[in-house]
């Protein structure tokens, strides 16, 4: 009977358990994904030490996923919760007793989080196959031993996620039972929340504005506050984005309210449903500035990490690849590409070091890289035998490959050709477009690692090119995926919410749009109020959000060199979804106060 009333209560409001389950979908699907690639340990295990990192990048945005979850969770079942307060009443008066009001609280929540996560898996299997099929290769990853059907992934996912619905619904049976069913009646005929003085509201105005200066000070002076830079630029500007939402917004409305705007068209009766709500939509607009910052700053960081992929490799070394006793193969190679620089010095490999002649380094000076994080360009910059003798880590870096774990000295003519040993050649080389050049570029790199002594390939690089392709791409590409898969959770939870808080105010705004109506009001007035109200709902958090965005990205200054650069992409890629999100609830609004009107 109670399996009966719980399936019987999510199909009644099936529409409002829609928008809660899709945000589950998403995000239970999205850490399925991550899960599959942190906790497969024999394909972290076999495919070397960098995809052991993207292992571990994937196991930090799990975590960060699940605790946005979790506030996400609790928000949109409490809310779910209230809409079903005055069944739960009503259940009560006819006689049915607490403890089986909240057994059947307890299977609805749950029978919710098994849905979702159910299908979230099912998704997450579907993206799996995607990511096996597309995204590694994209991440210059090997997919040997990649599983898109993992079942530490399925256990890891269902335990977390009915975890969180498990705890959700022992609060919400708690919480419920301990009502009076009169007051469950009564749970929709609540009052207005009677207006803050004018004095409160200044008061709060100045605590919010002055919590968001603290947050945004701390964030522009990270290295100053090192640690203790994110809690507290997290508090100060949560509670600043309340404070300035509670107090900021209301005295805007009064003023507009004041001005001629408000008497044309229906200006003033949508500020007046603004007022009125205000205050109700306080908790909702924080919270949703705060996800819509998160969304917005993960795609924008993630993209970011492609777009100074090829600026990070070339600050890496002034040679594409370095050649140690280079093959006719490998010559022939090389005048494919078009080369801007090299240099050919002579060694011998005696006892535990590498010998260089420094007559050679005079005619041919060394060079290394310098990077201008200001403007993303290279130059590069002669070392001279001297300064290589007192730190030989520039050549040692090349020679770690093939003679490991060997000292470099540098001789003069003489001692180098009493030297025991064979002599060899090194050859240095810059090509100037290494993009349309990768298929020779890679040949040629492949060949090199053939003659290297190191097992792992990031233990072999030879030059930016290597650098690229088997340290700075996979890593930036896997923070890449993260990003945008984190912003994608973040921007359907958001919505999600919105969704909640606004609809849900639709079904007793249908009795004051009727009335509208019936005074004559044209039904293209009634649109235009209707797509203000929503619209501001919608522009406010977005305003807000794009500001501690902006703000924020400073503190990937250290890892990005420039946040900012190419920011234009992931901003307008996030206003379409995030307009495309505003039309869906705008026709969803329209469809309920005006159904009997179009």
């Amino acid at each position: 009977m109670l399996r009966k009333l719980a399936i019987n209560g999510i199909k009644n409001r099936w529409k409002d358990y829609l928008v809660l389950f899709s945000g589950l979908v998403i995000s239970s699907s999205i850490f399925y994904l991550f899960e599959t690639l942190s906790t497969n340990e024999k394909y972290l295990k076999e495919n070397g030490a960098l995809v052991s990192m993207i292992g571990y990048i994937f196991t930090f945005g799990s975590i960060l996923l699940m605790l946005i979850t979790l506030i996400y969770i609790n928000y949109a079942n409490n809310f779910l919760l209230s809409m079903r307060q005055r069944d739960y009443g009503l259940f009560m008066m006819l006689g049915a007793r607490k403890r089986k009001i909240g057994q059947l609280i307890w299977i609805e929540t749950m029978l919710v989080g098994f849905l979702s996560t159910f299908v979230g898996v099912i998704v997450g299997i579907i993206l799996s196959t995607g990511m096996q099929n597309i995204v590694i290769k994209s991440l210059g990853l090997t997919a040997k031993y990649y599983t898109p059907i993992w079942w530490k992934a399925i256990v890891w996912t269902f335990i977390l996620y009915l975890g969180l619905f498990f705890l959700a619904a022992i609060y919400n049976a708690f919480l419920m039972t301990k009502k009076p069913a009169l007051k469950l009646l009564k749970s929709q005929q609540k009052a207005a929340k009677k207006q803050l003085s004018i004095w409160i509201q200044i008061v709060q105005a100045i605590i919010g504005v002055t919590l968001l200066v603290i947050g945004y000070g701390v964030i522009l002076n990270a290295v100053k506050y090192g640690n203790k830079t994110i809690p507290i630029s997290l508090f100060t500007i949560t509670f600043g984005t309340f404070f300035v939402f509670n107090s900021v917004v209301t005295v805007g409305i009064n003023l507009l309210r004041k001005t001629t705007l408000a008497k044309k068209k229906l200006n003033g009766f949508t500020l007046g449903q603004l007022e009125f709500r205000v205050h109700d939509y306080t908790k909702i607009l924080t919270l949703v500035t705060m996800l819509l910052a998160l969304a917005l700053g993960a795609i924008t960081t993630g993209i970011g990490f492609n777009n100074i992929t090829d600026k990070t490799s070339q600050a890496q070394s002034a040679y594409t690849l370095s050649l140690f006793q280079p093959t006719s193969k490998q010559k022939n190679l090389i005048k494919k590409l078009d080369i801007e620089h090299q240099s050919n010095y002579s060694y011998k490999v005696a006892g535990d070091a590498v010998y260089f002649e420094e007559a050679q380094f005079k005619s041919q000076p060394f060079q290394t890289v310098k990077f201008n994080k200001k403007n993303f360009t290279t130059s590069y910059t002669k070392i001279n035998v001297n300064a290589l003798k007192k730190d030989s880590y520039p050549i040692q870096q090349f020679t770690a490959s093939i003679q490991p774990n060997k000292k470099i000295l540098f001789v003069d003519e003489q001692k180098f050709a009493a030297l025991q040993g064979q002599t060899q050649t090194v050859l240095f080389f810059r090509a100037k477009d290494t993009y349309s050049a990768q298929s020779v570029l890679a040949q040629i790199s492949n060949l090199e690692y053939a003659k290297s002594k190191q097992k792992d390939r990031t233990n072999a690089i030879q030059g930016n090119y290597d650098a690229k392709i088997y340290i700075i791409k996979p890593l930036y590409s896997g923070l890449e995926f993260m990003g945008i898969f984190l912003g994608i959770a973040f921007l359907a939870m958001l919505a999600s919410c919105l969704m909640f808080k606004i609809l849900s105010g639709a079904f007793t705004d249908v009795t004051r749009y009727s009335m509208l109506a019936k005074l004559g009001v044209r039904k293209s007035l009634l649109r235009g109020a209707i797509a203000k109200e929503i619209g501001i709902l919608f522009v406010l958090p977005a305003i807000v959000g794009v500001v501690h965005v902006l703000i924020g990205l400073n503190l990937f200054k250290g890892i990005l060199i420039n946040p900012y650069y190419g920011i234009w992409l992931p901003f307008t890629i996030f206003a379409v979804l995030y307009l495309l999100y505003y039309l869906i609830v705008f026709f969803m609004y329209q469809k309920i106060v005006l159904k009997n009107k179009i």
